[in-house]
């Protein structure tokens, strides 16, 4: 049933995909979204980067699939082929720039309801004789379905925002996936959830721990239909495995997202638009406070992704220990997510407080207008754009104080900011937006 060769060619097509991609990355990117990419709210890199990796993972997917298609279910079949319609939104998008998020939400929704049409297979329950008896009212089972669905693939988008930390997630679900598919005898659903592992990998191994390539939306649209419909699957051939079980496996990516939500909202901000405050950004942002140094290194991306495994590797354990305990798996789902809440409101509010900003290593400078030595932010530095070396420096007088941001370049007037920042990152992006408005387009990263 599983043949090693199929899942090695599934693992040296998506890297061979991926490499050339790095060796023609002109075939992906053009000068405009070089520049929007560097400078969206969310960006973690400091160089442009082909976004195609994903779409790499889905073609190795779909020729390795073709040549054990003989031994898949047809509900199986159809399910992940649905998936191609929110693969080709999500590959406009990664190509074009031109998909608005609503779009690319609506296509994980058609994706969604085509998996339902062509499958008949929906959501039948959660594990618990409390809730799936609200399965048998009409339309429940669908609209979880449709929910379930879309909500993955957006999920798994959101949280592709550090090397290593989609394609991480995927690896681990998949083989979460793999293990209950063993335990229920679905040998169709551990062979792609195999070669989704081997595919992923192929492309782990160029985007952790350099980030030479990205995931893309193609990539994480299509890869996040791909997971929840195994799970969908699973709960719906074997009416034992628990739902919730199932959702502790999904968990971090669509927890993110919830969460993500709920914060915007009482925020008064747009719902569909980038931040730079997921769990994951958080966790990056922390890294040079705690290890006491004032300049960010290359690596923090990285590094980052290994400090949020056990994060959400736990939940997929939990769900594949207690896969067909839907009691036990409801309690640490409730659990999981009173903590991950609990965890992202102490580090805000114990990294707001400065402390570790407050030692002997931070970079104390001279500025015009402040009153003695000011403390420099790590985002400051230089800046470049074509041959234009732009002087950034974003500081404050004092622990307790706002950050001003103060921008000089030769040949360029000097840039002073009147008003006043809360923090560092808000003082950056408004650099980032002046700087377009004055023409200064292509700021491609930030020197050594």
């Amino acid at each position: 049933m599983f043949d090693l060769w199929t899942f090695v060619f599934a693992f040296g097509t998506s890297l061979l995909l991926c490499a050339i991609a790095l060796a023609r990355p002109e075939w992906f990117l053009n000068r405009e979204h070089m520049i929007s990419d560097l400078s969206a709210k969310q960006a973690q890199h400091t160089r442009p980067t082909p976004r195609v990796g994903g779409a790499a993972v889905i073609i190795a997917v779909v020729l390795a699939g073709a040549l054990v298609v003989d031994q898949l279910g047809h509900d199986l079949i159809w399910a992940l082929l649905a998936g191609l319609i929110v693969f080709a939104v999500g590959f406009r998008e990664d190509i074009l720039r031109d998909v608005s998020p609503k779009m690319r939400l609506l296509g994980a929704f058609a994706a969604g309801a085509a998996a339902v049409a062509v499958t008949g297979q929906t959501v039948p329950g959660l594990g618990l004789v409390q809730t799936d008896y609200l399965f048998g009212w009409v339309g429940v089972g669908l609209l979880v379905t449709l929910l379930w669905s879309a909500g993955s693939c957006h999920a798994l988008n959101l949280i592709d925002g550090l090397n290593g930390l989609a394609s991480g997630y995927t690896i681990c679900a998949a083989f979460g996936f793999w293990v209950i598919a063993g335990y229920t005898g679905d040998t169709d659903i551990q062979s792609v959830a195999g070669i989704l592992i081997a595919a992923v990998l192929g492309f782990f191994v160029l985007n952790w721990p350099l980030g030479r390539i990205f995931m893309g939306d193609a990539g994480a649209y299509a890869i996040g239909h791909v997971l929840a419909w195994l799970g969908i699957l699973l709960m719906a051939r074997n009416p034992e495995v628990a739902g919730f079980a199932v959702l502790l496996i999904m968990f971090w990516p669509v927890g993110d997202t919830i969460f993500s939500m709920i914060r915007r909202r009482l925020r008064r901000k747009a719902t569909d638009q980038p931040d730079r405050l997921h769990f994951h950004h958080l966790i990056v942002r922390a890294l040079p406070l705690v290890l006491r140094r004032g300049l960010r290194k290359s690596m923090d991306n990285s590094v980052a992704t290994i400090v949020i495994v056990p994060l959400f590797a736990a939940p997929i354990i939990a769900g594949v220990w207690f896969w067909d305990d839907g009691l036990e798996a409801l309690f640490l789902l409730m659990f999981f997510t009173m903590l991950f809440m609990g965890t992202y409101a102490f580090s805000i509010d114990y990294f707001a407080s400065r402390r570790f900003r407050r030692h002997e290593g931070r970079r104390v400078v001279q500025i015009p207008g402040m009153a003695g030595g000011a403390e420099l932010s790590w985002l400051s530095g230089i800046y470049v754009q074509d041959a234009t070396a732009i002087d950034v420096r974003i500081a404050r007088a004092g622990p307790e104080a706002p950050w001003t941001l103060i921008t000089s370049a030769a040949g360029v007037s000097d840039l002073y900011w009147d008003g006043e920042f809360e923090a560092d990152m808000d003082a950056w992006q408004a650099f980032l937006r002046v700087a377009e408005d004055q023409g200064m387009r292509a700021v491609m990263g930030r020197a050594a």
